[in-house]
């Protein structure tokens, strides 16, 4: 008796149990939450594929803005050798919202009716532009702009969060933050080649280091006239795998804000998805020259790994086993081999690196 009591009792609470997970699992259901795995919830929740609806209006909506505004800017000389046939000037620029950038711009001249190829050269994070960079583009052919990014150099007169400051500088907005202005500055940068008149807009390069190694791989996926980049060490690669690996240079800058502010994360990682090469990587057309010093401790190449499997054009990785974040050594030799062939012929002869390897390894940051 007491069996069959117990018999019916326990079908009793599976029964109860039944209904209950039911109820729970319509409740749930009405409200939008699967009462699955947190990764199958966010897969079916489609948020990876809204942030990136976002970022892809965010890039397009501010690249689109920048190609309605005029170039506007003023250059006076500051030497002319007239040995090489080169002349360097003082550059003043406007940037897309109205700060005034300062660069050298140094152009072969001597041929009659010629049109040079043009080359954006961009400096790592708390670096600057200088004439000789120019200079020495420009003595292989190129018409070359070495600008000073807003914070660094020159144009610090108009903008100075400082150093440390800069890299945490807006960071809680996207249109506030310091590096997505730092982008505006490199893409503004290119539209001065594209319209200064001895330069043929055909023929677009860019490259840099570290900070300038990101910008170079952003400008190459933003500005469909950016013929070939080389980005050296780049900065801001796959950011949540190199930011926990790194033991220097401006990561510390956004570790140590978080750490004052942790409840700020959500802000703080959203900003920098925005400028993460990893997500403008699939956009890339042209081709990519990318240096990787294994032993970088600034950008750990973990991350810039991680981005290059992404390109999907004509790549090429530059690595020395030795080497941490500096210029590697025989790096400007390897640039301009990598951009000989994107050349017009006439410019090709020019073109070939005469330049030896660099001994004197300078740190970017």
């Amino acid at each position: 008796m007491k069996t069959n009591k117990n018999k019916t009792f326990l079908i009793i609470i599976l029964i109860a149990v039944i209904v209950l997970g039911i109820f729970l699992y319509k409740n749930l259901k009405e409200k939008g939450i699967s009462p699955v795995s947190t990764v199958t919830s966010v897969k079916n929740t489609g948020i990876k594929l809204t942030r990136y609806q976002k970022f892809k209006k965010f890039w397009h909506g501010m690249y689109g803005r920048l190609r309605k505004e005029k170039v506007v800017y003023s250059i006076k000389p500051l030497y002319n050798d007239k040995i090489n046939k080169i002349k360097t000037y003082d550059l003043t620029l406007t940037s897309y919202d109205g700060l005034r950038l300062k660069g050298y711009f140094a152009i072969p001249y001597g041929i009659k009716g010629e049109k040079y190829p043009g080359v954006l050269l961009l400096h790592g994070y708390g670096s600057f532009g200088t004439p000789g960079w120019a200079h020495f583009f420009a003595r292989r052919g190129y018409a070359a702009l070495s600008i000073d990014l807003r914070g660094h150099g020159r144009s610090r007169a108009v903008y100075n969060p400082g150093f440390p400051g800069l890299m945490t500088n807006g960071i809680l907005h996207i249109k506030t933050f310091s590096m997505v202005k730092i982008v505006m500055d490199s893409l503004a940068s290119l539209r001065f080649l594209e319209h200064f008149k001895n330069i043929n807009s055909k023929y677009i390069f860019v490259t840099g280091g570290s900070m300038g190694g990101a910008l170079s791989l952003i400008d190459a996926a933003i500005d469909p006239h950016v013929v070939a980049a080389a980005g050296d060490v780049p900065f801001l690669s796959d950011i949540p795998v190199q930011m926990p690996l790194a033991k220097m240079g401006p990561y510390m800058e956004v570790k140590v804000f978080l750490k004052r502010h942790p409840e700020d994360k959500a802000k703080v990682m959203r900003s920098l998805y925005y400028v993460d090469t990893k997500h403008f990587a699939p956009w890339i057309k042209s081709p990519i020259l990318i240096g990787i010093g294994l032993k970088d401790e600034d950008c750990p190449p973990k991350g810039t790994f991680a981005v290059y499997k992404l390109i999907k054009s004509k790549k090429q990785l530059f690595i020395s086993k030795n080497s941490g974040h500096v210029i590697l050594p025989g790096w400007n030799m390897e640039v301009f081999k990598f951009f000989a062939p994107y050349l017009p012929k006439s410019v090709s002869a020019h073109s070939k690196p005469a330049v030896k390897n660099q001994k004197n390894e300078r740190k970017f940051l």
